[in-house]
């Protein structure tokens, strides 16, 4: 043996014992699951007669000797079958040693969460609070608000349109930050609560970097130890709740404060709320909707396993493998819809981001090119995965074959044959009857041409709307300084960013605000595989772009 209670091929050898920290606890009420823990920790969810068993295994009884301790209708196969299912949640000693409880965490694909420290003492102290809450008068409260708010939002739809199309003062962006802050740490804090009040306890509060935006978490899985679907549903969906509550709460409050940043701020803060608490809802991605739902069909890990049955039906009808399982339900469904959703929801948010990353310069190329490296390495490992399984269920080699064949090829012809006219971001700025489409000078090394199409835009957070068209004029572009409402949706006095402009003419538009946003659409049309070729070359990162001048900008058109 390689190490005590293994064998060399990592198979648990007779006998077993349980680990030192690991533990078989009771439940929390009656009916409930059993749980199997390591350090507090759940690891999965047990019968009373798996949990007799798991108390029987001492480390000197073997599996025949444990079946007739625990009676005739227990066989030695049953005990041996019960270990095997459990070995890979490493509650079982294997003389490694207790395992580590770090601060800092790694959660694939791309969360890492640093704790801070133990909630449970501090959201004792609200239980009173939270049963108040949950008493008819606390219902009727919280619709009270939720109707404030809705008629707050009501008599704020106008300024909800400015808001969300045109740039803000800083100091309103600002309010907005700080308040996003703390309310975010509320939505987790509700989650402990609802937790603690149900009896359960939140392990561990703190900050993490989740898909590289920072958040706050809170660790209720202590959850999966209660007896009550509808309890772990309410846990689930205490964090919405809250937002919805603060959206009211900020939607209220604007009604009676006169035009200001701090307004706007409301507006902008109660809409965010509500998205947040919508958003939340989403069932295909790991939200607080995604748990809800999980929770209420009762089947951990309900993502994963539906994804991976997708695949598998994938596998089978594509590649000819084995088929692991017949009776899927629903599952290969949800898997196909959570992977879709997970996939539009980053081409959304490289939509919405990318551009505004490609006007910073090289820092923000950078990220960009950081960030399609990761993606590109995560496609690769889920393809690798995807035909390896496939090669461990009997896939045909020759279908493996003709279909990363025909893969290469459907790649090959999209690059060479997909039609693409590139479009940049891009602003202008217009006074005493000149249009000026500027760049900042660190932005992209692309330069337009004389005709290129432009739509004019307001330079919102969220909403762009339209408000003219124009073309590239002929005269060559030249340095200028510009308002950072050209590049980015914030209004700040004075002309403080250094910019490429290029003279425009106007072709349709009226009541043109000083400065905005502008879509530059390329007369070239491209295929796929040219446009990428350009777009890199003209990047700062490729060398010899870094360096790049407005004299050999003005060659290059």
């Amino acid at each position: 043996m390689s190490r005590w209670g293994k064998t060399t091929r990592g198979e648990l050898e007779w006998p077993v014992q349980l680990a030192s920290y690991a533990s078989v606890d009771v439940p929390l009420q009656e009916g409930g699951p059993w749980i199997v823990a390591i350090n507090g920790v759940p690891k999965a969810r047990v019968s009373s007669d798996v949990a007799d068993v798991l108390k029987a295994v001492d480390g000197d009884m073997h599996p025949a000797q444990i079946a007739q301790l625990l009676g005739p209708v227990w066989t030695p196969a049953d005990v041996e079958g019960i270990v095997r299912q459990l070995a890979h949640t490493g509650i079982f000693d294997d003389g490694a040693g207790p395992a580590e409880t770090r601060r800092v965490q790694f959660r694939p694909p791309f969360t890492v969460q640093f704790t801070l420290f133990n909630p449970a003492p501090l959201l004792e102290s609200f239980r009173p609070v939270v049963a108040a809450m949950m008493r008819p008068a606390g219902a009727v409260a919280a619709l009270l608000l939720l109707l404030s708010g809705l008629i707050g939002a009501f008599f704020a739809g106008p300024s909800m349109w400015c808001v969300l199309s045109t740039p803000l003062p800083l100091e309103a962006y600002l309010y907005v930050v700080a308040a996003m802050f703390v309310s975010t740490l509320l939505h987790e804090l509700g989650h402990g609560m609802a937790l603690t009040y149900f009896g359960g306890t939140p392990r561990r509060i703190g900050i993490m970097l989740f898909y590289l935006s920072p958040a706050f978490f809170c660790d209720v899985t202590d959850g999966w130890r209660l007896s009550s679907g509808k309890q772990r549903v309410l846990v689930a969906l205490a964090g919405p709740l809250v937002h919805v509550a603060l959206g009211s709460i900020a939607m209220t409050v604007q009604v009676f404060l006169p035009d200001s940043p701090l307004k706007d701020a409301a507006v902008l803060y109660g809409m965010i709320c509500y998205a947040v608490a919508v958003l939340n809802l989403f069932p295909f991605i790991k939200l607080d909707g995604y748990v809800a739902l999980m929770s209420a069909v009762d089947l951990p890990h309900l993502r994963k396993k539906s994804m991976d049955e997708s695949a598998d039906v994938v596998r089978s009808r594509v590649l000819g493998s084995r088929r692991a399982s017949q009776d899927l339900g629903y599952l290969p469904w949800f898997g196909l819809a959570s992977f879709l959703s997970g996939i539009a929801f980053m081409v959304i948010g490289f939509q919405r981001l990318v551009p505004i990353f490609l006007q910073l310069g090289y820092v923000g190329h950078l990220v960009v090119f950081a960030v399609l490296c990761l993606l590109l390495v995560m496609a690769g490992k889920g393809v690798f995965r995807f035909f390896r399984v496939a090669t461990l269920q009997g896939s045909p080699a020759w279908r493996r074959i003709l279909v990363v064949g025909l893969g290469v090829l459907g790649v090959g012809a999209l690059l060479a044959l997909a039609p693409m006219r590139s479009v940049t971001v891009a602003g202008y700025t217009y006074a005493d009857g000149q249009l000026r489409i500027v760049t900042p000078l660190q932005g992209s090394g692309k330069a337009f041409e004389p005709g290129d199409h432009v739509t004019l835009q307001s330079q919102g957070m969220i909403i762009h709307e339209k408000l003219g068209q124009a073309a590239i004029g002929d005269p060559p572009p030249s340095n200028s300084m510009a308002t950072l409402d050209t590049i980015a949706p914030i209004a700040l006095a004075g002309d403080n960013l250094p910019v490429l402009a290029y003279p425009s003419e106007l072709e349709s538009g009226m009541n043109l605000s000083s400065s905005g946003r502008a879509e530059v659409t390329s007369q070239r049309e491209l295929s796929l595989g040219e446009w990428l070729w350009e777009t890199a070359m003209n990047s700062p990162l490729w060398p010899g772009q870094s360096g790049q001048t407005t004299e050999s900008t003005r060659g290059n058109s």
